[in-house]
């Protein structure tokens, strides 16, 4: 699927970003795939990897699942980085590619059976919008699993630690967002026409599961 550019309104170099998901952030993935893939369940059919960056979750999950995937960001940079990505992994055949905005996705309703993303939440203006959208694009019988976190304690202090190093303020762009939204998740999730929700709060991380 060609790549529709549209305007990144994170202004994040996707450069940096690739480079700091591999040479600091890249051992979570598969652990956190794993843990996505055990939880659901969903091995087929239609992955939405939300906020996706260079694909990164979504390409971990490619690895131990036949699911085909649609990479959703609003970054057009980061949808190329990725497209590159799934030719060397071989997993372009089983790619889509799709620019947007979280609050408004361009796929029809009940159209994926599992929405996926890590890191991206903090970043959307509008929660309550953003997981309606992606309850409406999910399947009857459909899962998500939405949120942030590092796969498990050790990982996680590893990986603050280093990018402490490197930059003390790497969560300016996001720190301030964390708390409300975890206050607000509950009622947004309880307000969402869903069979079931839950919230995981461990050393894995801070995750919304849905069932549609």
């Amino acid at each position: 699927m060609a790549i529709d550019k549209k305007e990144d309104k994170r202004q994040t170099n996707p450069q940096s970003f690739d480079k700091i998901v591999k040479d600091v952030f890249a051992p979570i993935y598969p652990v956190i795939a794993q843990q996505i893939k055990e939880k659901t369940n969903i091995t087929d059919g239609i992955c939405l990897d939300v906020g996706c960056g260079t694909g990164a979750l979504g390409r971990a999950l490619a690895k131990i699942t036949e699911l085909e995937f649609i990479f959703f960001d609003q970054s057009s940079q980061m949808l190329e980085l990725t497209q590159n990505y799934a030719v060397e992994e071989d997993i372009l055949y089983r790619s889509n590619f799709l620019n947007g905005d979280i609050h408004n996705i361009d796929l029809e309703d009940a159209s994926v059976d599992i929405v996926i993303s890590r890191g991206s939440t903090p970043f959307w203006d509008d929660w309550a919008k953003a997981y309606s959208e992606i309850a409406r694009v999910l399947k009857v019988g459909g899962k998500a699993y939405i949120g942030g976190g590092f796969g498990n304690a050790e990982l996680r202090e590893k990986i603050i630690n280093q990018m402490n190093e490197n930059n003390p303020n790497w969560r300016d762009s996001f720190k301030d967002k964390l708390k409300p939204e975890r206050e607000a998740l509950p009622s947004i999730l309880a307000s969402l026409d869903l069979a079931h929700f839950s919230i995981i709060d461990d050393e894995s991380g801070f995750w919304a599961f849905m069932i549609k």
